[in-house]
């Protein structure tokens, strides 16, 4: 178990691909956060919100955490490139029990996507910070907002990499996958989401919002945390699609061939 562990994080750490993706999630972290203050600062934005209101300060560095799906790329990245690139066999053939094989997969892709989230996350919070400060008029952000974005950060970014790599487990192509899971999370979720609220809220998108504890009121745009699940019942959710997608790709590896 200890060899697999060390072979999957040489696997996430020596593929620069992943450090790409990192930087990726930086750039949208800090750009989520560097331009919000502007919309916000606009008259014209509609949001009703300035910055002289505590919650659009809140809401600036909440974006920090908007790089979330490079969390889940990287989880199937790190399954579905086994078969793109051939070394599946290889890799199957170092255990002698499939599910040891997608246990450590899981536990290296729940780490891989923390570790992005936490870092990009930070570099949006420092962003955002910077951009606030060009606008003497803003108001003080909460306490909590700087805790609640990191704990999010955390969770979310460790059950998204587990989903990953069950999307690459079970969708073997490696762009099809992505893309997929690109399609869900920007056009699919937020549209259930604004549609249907009371369902949407129970979806990794409505729940990842709600652990981050925010009070926005705007029905223009079909936002109302209020409505949302308590941080903690969300997270607790978040957790249980993460267990049920680490069975599913267990459960997937094992009846099916590996070529």
């Amino acid at each position: 178990m200890g060899a697999l562990l060390k072979s999957e994080w040489r696997k996430l750490i020596y593929a620069r691909a992943h450090w790409g993706l990192l930087i990726g999630a930086i750039l949208v972290a800090g750009l989520g956060t560097a331009v919000t203050p502007v919309i916000l600062d606009n008259p014209d934005s509609g949001f009703g919100l300035g910055l002289d209101q505590t919650q659009a300060v809140d809401a600036v560095y909440a974006n920090a955490i908007s790089g979330y799906f490079f969390a889940i790329i990287i989880g199937i990245m790190l399954m579905s490139g086994e078969f793109r690139h051939g070394t599946a066999v290889a890799t199957f053939l170092t255990a002698p029990k499939r599910g040891t094989v997608l246990a450590t997969k899981l536990a290296i892709a729940a780490i891989g996507g923390m570790l992005v989230m936490v870092i990009a996350t930070a570099a949006g919070l420092a962003a955002g910070w910077i951009a606030l400060s060009f606008f003497p008029d803003a108001a003080s952000p909460t306490n909590e907002v700087f805790i609640n974005t990191l704990l999010a950060a955390v969770v979310s970014g460790a059950i998204l990499g587990i989903v990953g790599v069950a999307l690459g487990t079970l969708i073997r192509n490696q762009m099809l996958a992505i893309t997929g899971a690109l399609i869900y999370l920007f056009v699919i979720d937020p549209i259930l989401l604004a549609l249907a609220p009371d369902a949407g809220k129970y979806l990794p998108v409505g729940l990842i919002t709600a652990m981050l504890a925010l009070d926005i009121d705007a029905p223009e745009f079909g936002i109302d945390t209020s409505a949302y699940l308590p941080p903690l019942t969300a997270t607790v959710v978040l957790l249980g699609y993460g267990a049920v997608f680490a069975g599913l790709a267990i459960a997937t590896s094992l009846r099916r061939d590996i070529e």
